[in-house]
């Protein structure tokens, strides 16, 4: 890929942006959510669900997240098979702690198979460790592992 991530757009998920997910959604995972899950998602109180297009308008990324009393649940992130090991995924981690340090969050939970070698280093990369394990989680019966991330403190002006 040659275009910089700086010619990416990153902006709230809309209605018209879900048939896109729910594409990618079907490539990316082996039990993907349906498409009524994403639908319900988008524009709902209390959720930071983002996407990312690139300068064509093709869907780059989603991220998919709930908020409350402090915590920040990240439900579904993927990347497109184009844009995978470019930083996409980073963006919107990035853009994500931005927001959760914006609200006054503490801290940001997701959980991730123990099978998902890349995306476990990944996460650990961002501060996030492992904090317990949900048995039998995933439809197909594997353990899903919880993964959290401290949110720092907004350092003063």
């Amino acid at each position: 890929m040659t275009t910089p991530l700086f010619d990416l757009s990153l902006g709230d998920a809309v209605p018209s942006d879900v048939d896109d997910v729910t594409a990618l959604e079907d490539r990316a995972f082996p039990i993907p959510w349906k498409r009524a899950y994403f639908a319900a998602e988008v524009g709902e109180p209390f959720r930071y669900n983002r996407v990312v297009r690139d300068p064509r308008g093709a869907l780059a990324g989603y991220l998919f997240c709930a908020f409350a009393a402090g915590e920040i649940h990240v439900h579904k992130i993927a990347v497109s098979e184009a844009w995978r090991r470019q930083g996409v995924a980073k963006l919107m981690m990035d853009d994500l702690f931005s927001f959760a340090t914006g609200t006054g969050a503490d801290v940001i939970y997701l959980e991730v198979r123990p099978s998902n070698a890349p995306a476990r280093e990944f996460y650990r990369t961002l501060g996030f460790s492992e904090i317990g394990r949900r048995p039998r989680y995933y439809l197909d019966g594997e353990d899903a592992l919880v993964l959290s991330a401290p949110i720092p403190a907004p350092r003063p002006a």
